[in-house]
């Protein structure tokens, strides 16, 4: 399982998030730094209109009417009902108030309005060059954040199928048919998963023909080598014989381990809750090997596994100890954790990762090479831990579950 800060997804979410809380904080900035480019551009403005007032002074309403709108202060019937009044410093207060005339300046949603006071009437205007400089900011802000948003749903939506082609690897790891579903994208993680299923496709099929081989051929082995033994069993006791049975015993467990080996590559486990003992004991019973030369202990427990590779796995480490020891009984031995086989004997003349390879024996004459790699394979396939240990001339070997 994939840690979650490791997982791209999480990474795109602490991406995103960083980019919502770097573009929060850039537009904070931006509309601090456009409130007090508007309070400077209002006392600019400010200035301008008491150094105009100034130059009215003897003029009359319709003069300064004309003139202050050429500076860009628009004549308006009256002010608006949201509108408030601005209390300005007292520095500029006073300078705003001379002679006979007398500012007010109120502010609305659209803008800045000055009530001028002159004698005996009363004359509002806007100023239309002041312009309502927060909207390009707002509008800049929801034009990023709305793209940072898109972005962020098209790279979701791409890496969406990794979960999916997750799922499907697990279940394939598991033996199960994963279902075909073919991406329609056109980015590289859909050409991905449509290169992964049609892999997975042709591995189904070479699968199927392997197995079909297998199974013909083990099939066709059989039928000889049991009327070989037949033949073997009617015919007069002598060397030549024993040897012949001997060999037919041979082709036949050969043939055996084999099947067992086709069917742990075919990565299906039919698991189910199966006790230790029967399994040890049905392995003791397949191995003709007598009571007195096998002891257990601690080994009434149930265990969750395939039951044929399981047993299959046992029945070649008991073998292999059994055949091994240089006295009985062997061991097997549950400590609550793992189950052990051990029994007396010399030490290997090879490395144990050489011994758990196929085909590899200890002795030249006992054994076909396959029993230990069968186990090693087992216990793969179960995500158990197969590990040997040589201590005061005992072979052990561990299975950790």
């Amino acid at each position: 399982m994939i840690n979650r800060r490791h997982s791209v997804f999480f990474k795109l979410h602490a991406f995103f998030a960083l980019a919502v809380i770097v573009l929060t904080l850039l537009f904070t900035t931006a509309l601090s730094e456009q409130k007090h480019q508007k309070y400077r551009l209002f006392a600019h403005r400010s200035m301008e209109l008491f150094q105009a007032l100034q130059t009215l002074a003897s003029h009359s309403c319709a003069a300064q009417n004309h003139l202050l709108e050429s500076a860009g202060f628009k004549k308006i019937d009256h002010i608006s009902k949201d509108a408030h009044i601005i209390h300005l410093p007292v520095p500029m207060k006073q300078r705003l108030k001379l002679n006979q005339l007398s500012v007010e300046i109120y502010e609305d949603t659209q803008g800045i309005t000055y009530a001028i006071q002159r004698n005996h009437c009363t004359i509002f205007y806007r100023d239309t060059l002041e312009g309502k400089t927060y909207y390009f900011v707002w509008g800049l802000f929801f034009l990023l954040f709305g793209g940072l948003v898109t972005l962020y749903l098209l790279l979701w939506k791409n890496l969406s199928p990794l979960k999916q082609i997750y799922t499907q690897i697990q279940l394939y790891n598991e033996g199960k048919e994963p279902s075909k579903t073919s991406n329609d994208g056109k980015d590289e993680i859909a050409i991905i998963s449509n290169a992964l299923f049609e892999s997975i496709e042709k591995q189904r099929k070479f699968k199927h023909s392997r197995e079909l081989f297998l199974r013909n051929i083990m099939h066709e082995l059989k039928t000889p080598i049991t009327k070989g033994k037949l033949i073997v069993e009617l015919e007069t006791p002598s060397k030549n014989i024993a040897l012949l049975g001997k060999l037919f015993i041979k082709l036949d467990h050969l043939v055996n381990q084999m099947a067992q080996i086709e069917k742990m590559h075919a990565f299906e486990l039919e698991k189910s809750i199966v006790p230790l003992e029967i399994m040890i004991e049905e392995a003791q019973d397949n191995l003709l090997i007598s009571a007195n030369d096998i002891s257990l202990q601690g080994c009434d427990i149930n265990m969750y596994v395939d039951k044929i590779l399981f047993t299959s796995a046992l029945q070649n480490l008991i073998d292999n100890a059994h055949r091994h020891a240089s006295s009985y009984p062997i061991l097997v031995h549950y400590d609550g954790h793992k189950v052990c086989i051990k029994n007396h004997g010399e030490p290997l003349t090879r490395p144990i990762s050489e011994v758990l390879q196929a085909f590899a024996t200890q002795r030249g004459d006992g054994g076909l090479g396959l029993g230990l790699y069968i186990a090693q394979s087992v216990c793969d396939l179960h995500h158990f831990d197969l590990s040997y240990d040589y201590h005061e001339e005992i072979h052990s070997f561990y299975i950790t579950l």
